[in-house]
């Protein structure tokens, strides 16, 4: 168990309890390469979080890549078979991040379940990735929608050549601008109405679905409607209640096919998670599996006051030369065997904040 007395960073710690959390739940521990061929992801380009990609060609000739994204290699390497494999990852990424113009390692953690994915493994990652989410604060929220329920309204409704820009228009919560376009396809009013309504939709899921349900329009809504009600009373099962219905969290259809979710923490301006259900990646990649999985972006902690770190250290111990080293010894050992962390030091920086002072000159003296 972690020791409660280690001065852990914000970071430090979130990945230790997210490390324990995934190996609870049995998942194992999965090491990556840091390079891959870069036809992987010239091929899966609208996959990635940025398509820019650190390049270079190595002894044989060929061009590689500095991995961008774990989940394209975990799926390239994992063996087919039946059954799921369970997986989670701590790896560095290379990639372009937020308004930086060059390159940045970035630290994530995250897991893959891939294989027969069934409702149950759905909401167990659904329930991962908020408990993980709580590892860092209690005051975050779960966003989710499903590419099932939106794909199943647009695609037989309007033409394949504006799909890409509605999906990124509802993505924006852009309402004038999707009602324009509705218009402009003379789309009918009761499709109109339904796409528009997912595009201004935010609430609570278990509100949510009320106002979904007179929405649905067709087989393909259907169970993906009952997928989402599910969903919602298992989570309420694992007493996890901060999830909202929002259709602008939304991807691209090529390789998304359900659930799809992002987390936020409060304090932090960017999104810190984000996952979902990637079956057409897979057949893309001609395996046919199911796979389901998110990613925890550690490097957005960095936008956390480090409240913890109130102190440097629990015990200061000071010594001079007129100071015998087993009494040093026994001053530090005494304080490490209690749990608390110790530092010896001849001089007293404005650096260094303890919580008590053990003074061995003053004892010297005596």
């Amino acid at each position: 168990m972690q020791n409660k007395n280690l001065k852990l960073s914000k970071f430090e710690s979130a990945l230790f309890d997210m490390r324990m959390l995934f190996e609870q739940y049995g998942y194992s521990q999965y090491k990556v390469s840091k390079f891959e061929s870069y036809d992987l992801y010239a091929k899966n380009k609208a996959f990635l979080v940025s398509d820019n990609v650190l390049t270079f060609t190595d002894t044989t000739g060929h061009l590689m890549a500095l991995k961008p994204d774990v989940t394209l290699s975990i799926v390239k390497n994992t063996v087919s078979d039946k059954g799921l494999s369970k997986l989670y990852y701590s790896e560095n990424v290379y990639r372009t991040a937020g308004s930086s113009q060059g390159f940045k390692e970035i630290m994530q953690t995250g897991l893959e379940c891939i294989g027969e994915v069934d409702l149950y493994s759905t909401a167990e990652v659904l329930m991962l990735a908020a408990k993980s989410l709580k590892a860092v604060s209690e005051d975050y929220i779960l966003d989710i929608s499903h590419m099932g329920f939106v794909s199943a309204l647009i695609s037989e409704n309007i033409p394949t050549e504006n799909i890409k820009e509605l999906i990124e228009l509802i993505s924006q919560k852009n309402k004038p601008q999707v009602e324009a376009m509705l218009q402009t396809l003379s789309v009918d009013d009761k499709i109109k109405d339904a796409i528009i309504t997912l595009t201004t939709l935010y609430m609570p899921l278990d509100e949510a679905l009320s106002v979904l349900e007179p929405l649905i329009l067709n087989e393909g809504m259907q169970e993906a409607y009952d997928e989402l009600k599910s969903l919602s009373q298992l989570m309420n099962g694992y007493g996890i209640n901060k999830l909202n219905l929002d259709f602008s969290v939304i991807n691209d259809m090529r390789y998304y096919n359900g659930i799809i979710f992002s987390g936020y923490i409060n304090g932090i301006s960017d999104k810190v998670l984000s996952g979902g259900r990637y079956d057409n990646l897979l057949k893309r990649m001609k395996k046919d599996k199911g796979a389901i999985g998110f990613a925890f972006y550690l490097d957005t902690l960095q936008q956390l006051a480090d409240t913890s770190a109130a102190y440097s250290v629990d015990t200061l111990v000071v010594y001079d030369e007129n100071v015998a080293p087993e009494s040093i010894i026994t001053a530090m050992e005494k304080a490490v065997s209690d749990g608390k962390t110790a530092k010896a030091v001849k001089v007293i920086s404005d650096e260094i904040c303890a919580k008590e002072i053990i003074d061995l000159r003053e004892e010297e003296n005596k």
